[in-house]
């Protein structure tokens, strides 16, 4: 069974027609956070601000959907200078236990949709009972 969550409390409405969370079964498939906050406004200048608002954002959609970020199996990074990678690495050690890290694709990107955007974050996940 397919579940559509389309708009989450806590985070700004989807800007296009798309669903925060896809739940196919047991796994979640999120769509790509980036450092907005609940009223549509970008958080941060530097890569550390932006990738802390872009992991509570994600905390905020798996907890909407009775998950949380012990459940991620899959992390892919769409940055804008890849160069700053490590910056987010040191925000992503915090999050997870050591040595419980999840399976990572990092790629630059030319633009993420608003001048600004430092990161993209998308993330696939399990549900809680699973």
């Amino acid at each position: 069974m397919i579940k559509y969550y389309n708009n989450i409390p806590g985070l700004v409405d989807p800007l296009e027609p798309y669903s925060y969370v896809v739940s196919a079964g047991q796994t979640l498939y999120l769509a790509g956070q980036v450092a907005l906050d609940k009223n549509g406004s970008i958080v941060g200048t530097t890569m550390q601000e932006q990738a802390t608002q872009v992991w509570q954002n994600i905390k905020i959609a798996l907890n909407a959907v009775g998950s949380d970020l012990e459940n991620i199996v899959k992390i892919y990074y769409f940055l804008r200078d890849i160069r700053e990678l490590n910056d987010e690495i040191e925000i992503r050690k915090t999050l997870f236990k050591p040595n419980k890290f999840p399976a990572v694709t990092a790629v630059q990107a030319a633009a993420l949709g608003l001048p600004g955007l430092l990161l993209e974050v998308d993330i696939v996940a399990v549900s809680n009972d699973a």
